[in-house]
């Protein structure tokens, strides 16, 4: 099989998350929780041209996913989409121009077909991501899920990654922080 999309993760941890998925029409940029400067450093030093991004898509609106967005916002043409949730859900984030997506919508960006998804997550409407590119008769020649920061995997989540070629999960994981934190004993 010859992959029709790369994945290229950016950064990722407590101090900034940014992938990027290139399809074969341009790209899509999940999150940008680290400066444009170490953005754009990243991409060169991997190969990855952030001209091809046409669209940014923010999983959830913690800073460490959103932190960037603001000045990138004023150097990007292309869409922002994120939820009502993670739009209104931080201060920084207000005066952004999103579009407005749902945790279950079916979009076509860069010639590929993106199926949101909720995770469960603190924050106001958290969602993953499945990236698909179809054949002529609307089979799948090509996937990547893409999923940060959920405390589990619903069932409809774990029906999204199935298959996958690629499959990316962003997670933190401080056994201290969880012992001793405001977390429920399940967690």
């Amino acid at each position: 099989m010859t992959p029709k999309m790369h994945l290229y993760v950016l950064a990722s941890g407590s101090k900034g998350n940014a992938a990027v998925v290139e399809g074969p029409q341009g790209s899509v940029l999940i999150d940008c929780g680290i400066s444009r400067r170490e953005l754009m450093r990243r991409a060169d030093a991997c190969g990855c041209d952030l001209d091809r991004v046409t669209h940014v898509l923010v999983t959830h609106e913690h800073s460490d996913h959103t932190r960037g967005l603001p000045v990138l916002s004023n150097h990007f043409d292309g869409e922002l989409l994120a939820t009502a949730g993670t739009a209104g859900g931080a201060k920084p984030l207000a005066s952004l121009p999103f579009t407005l997506v749902t945790h279950s919508d079916t979009l076509g960006l860069a010639g590929m077909v993106v199926t949101t998804f909720p995770t469960s997550h603190d924050v106001a409407d958290p969602f993953g991501l499945r990236f698909s590119v179809l054949d002529a008769d609307g089979q799948i020649e090509d996937s990547i899920g893409w999923c940060t920061d959920t405390g589990y995997l619903t069932a409809e989540a774990l029906g999204q990654l199935r298959g996958v070629r690629i499959l990316g999960l962003e997670s933190n994981h401080d056994v201290q922080m969880l012992a001793h934190g405001p977390y429920p004993a399940w967690l």
